[in-house]
């Protein structure tokens, strides 16, 4: 497979220097219309095109090839086509003057002087016709990338509504508000102040999730502080049956999609058993460029009904601000989740 793409790329080398052949002779005749040394323009005007026409053929398109390695052409669009025009200006400048000099000073033995007398016109002509040519493929690129772009911002606006629904879905649905009233219900009259805390923080729940419904990330001190409440609703409910262990370091600086560690604490207690037989442990950290969510695995026998959206989603967003994806692993009885470190440059 990998022999026939190299075979593959060598074919198209080959034709595009044919074509910079063809296209070389073309111009050379439509500027001499004189036929009468033909065969022996043609063998000196091809050897001329494949210097000339090769080289800045293959040098603008590797230039275009170390750019969309430094940036992702598909995330900055106008960037990467700026980065391509400058290089492809200079290079090509730079390309004919030195093709030039060993054409006819090396080659010819021709003086430097001479060169730029006789040689202006068609170094002019080379020039033109490189920015002209090569701004044009260049802008074909960047045209496509910005309608990709647009497309994929789109598709992540869906996909965040989907996000922030399932998220608001989970909070309201029945069995999380009859859970929550129960809870509420016992410790109206067993504890007054404990009743009113938790129900300033059931609302702070609802206030962040309709705070950041429009946010693309934010801090992961923000998100521990969102989880440190709806963690409270939850140790009211579970006791210490339920125990979360967080260490983190500069919180500030690293950016987390919203919701989205909050949704994995809360597929942890879903899908586990909570008891005093049997604790669940979450654990939070941050090791190299991950946060890494991590439970003991003691599956409940019986899940309730989930459509899967909310980890899917998770994923996609993600996949579109980091080109590390989340990692998700179980094994040793731990379920793992591991979120990709962002920060503000990759908004």
């Amino acid at each position: 497979m990998k022999g026939s793409k190299k075979f593959g790329a060598i074919l198209g080398h080959i034709r595009d220097l044919i074509l910079v052949v063809l296209i070389g002779n073309f111009i050379s005749f439509l500027f001499n219309q004189d036929f009468s040394d033909f065969w022996e323009r043609i063998e000196i005007g091809s050897l001329y095109s494949l210097m000339i026409g090769g080289t800045l053929w293959k040098g603008n398109q590797y230039i275009g090839y170390l750019v969309s390695r430094k940036i992702n052409y598909k995330k900055y669009p106008l960037k990467t086509l700026r980065w391509n025009l400058s290089l492809m200006f200079v290079f090509s400048l730079l390309n004919i003057l030195f093709i030039n000099y060993i054409w006819y000073v090396v080659i010819w033995d021709w003086k430097v002087d001479s060169m730029f007398r006789s040689g202006y016109p068609s170094m002019v002509i080379e020039f033109v016709v490189t920015i002209i040519v090569t701004s044009i493929y260049f802008a074909i690129g960047f045209f496509k990338a910005w309608r990709e772009s647009a497309v994929r911002e789109e598709r992540l606006q869906k996909e965040s509504i989907k996000l922030q629904y399932s998220a608001l879905k989970n909070q309201v649905n029945p069995h999380f508000l009859f859970n929550s009233l129960n809870t509420l219900t016992t410790l109206v009259y067993k504890d007054a102040d404990l009743a009113a805390r938790f129900i300033k923080q059931l609302s702070e729940i609802y206030r962040y999730v309709l705070e950041h419904k429009d946010t693309e990330l934010v801090t992961l001190q923000e998100e521990l502080d969102f989880c440190s409440k709806y963690l409270y609703l939850q140790q009211i409910r579970h006791g210490d049956s339920l125990k979360v262990e967080i260490n983190t370091r500069d919180e500030q600086k690293i950016r987390v999609v919203p919701l989205s560690i909050q949704l994995l604490i809360e597929n942890a207690i879903k899908h586990n058993e909570v008891s005093e037989d049997n604790p669940l442990i979450i654990k939070i950290s941050v090791k190299d460029q991950f946060i890494v969510i991590e439970n003991n695995l003691q599956l409940r026998k019986s899940i309730p009904e989930s459509g899967g959206i909310g980890l899917d989603t998770m994923k996609k967003r993600y996949a579109y601000l980091s080109d590390n994806k989340p990692e998700i692993s179980q094994m040793d009885g731990f379920f793992t989740v591991s979120l990709p470190v962002l920060n503000a440059e990759n908004i």
